[in-house]
């Protein structure tokens, strides 16, 4: 899997963010799209990883202090789950964080994406949570 990242809501690897998300957010799962596009678009970095130029998976970070990203909109294509992309993708943003000096990654974890996460060892630091329909917890990881 080849990974790519930019900042801002531009170009062609937001694009294919947009896309992942639309599939699995709004088709598959039902989530209003007011919800899952939001206002704050231009200020994440989005990550996307490719299958032979495919994009397959994708998250959105954004630094929230001096030293902590919170991680959104994680979100791997049908077909392609279970094969450890997300995981693949992770290890790439974990990667980047550390080039940028932050030192915690949180995110606000689907109740069915737990064992996922758990696996990366993050671990659940409040919840549950309803958003958008869905139960969420708060986990973070210190990197």
């Amino acid at each position: 899997m080849e990974a790519k990242m930019v900042r801002g809501a531009t170009g062609p690897v937001y694009m294919d963010a947009l896309e992942i998300r639309k599939k699995v957010f709004i088709e598959e799962q039902g989530i209003d799209p007011a919800l899952e596009f939001d206002e704050n678009e231009d200020f994440f970095t989005y990550f996307v990883g490719y299958d032979e130029a495919k994009p397959i998976v994708t998250a959105r970070a954004r630094r929230v202090d001096d030293d902590t990203w919170v991680v959104q909109r994680v979100a791997t294509k049908t077909g392609y789950r279970r094969h450890g992309l997300a995981r693949d993708l992770f290890e790439f943003i974990e990667a980047q964080a550390v080039k940028m000096n932050i030192k915690k990654i949180k995110l606000h974890a689907q109740e069915s994406a737990e064992p996922f996460y758990f696996a990366m060892n993050y671990e659940r630091v409040s919840g549950p949570e309803m958003e958008a329909g869905i139960v969420h917890y708060w986990m973070e990881k210190a990197i």
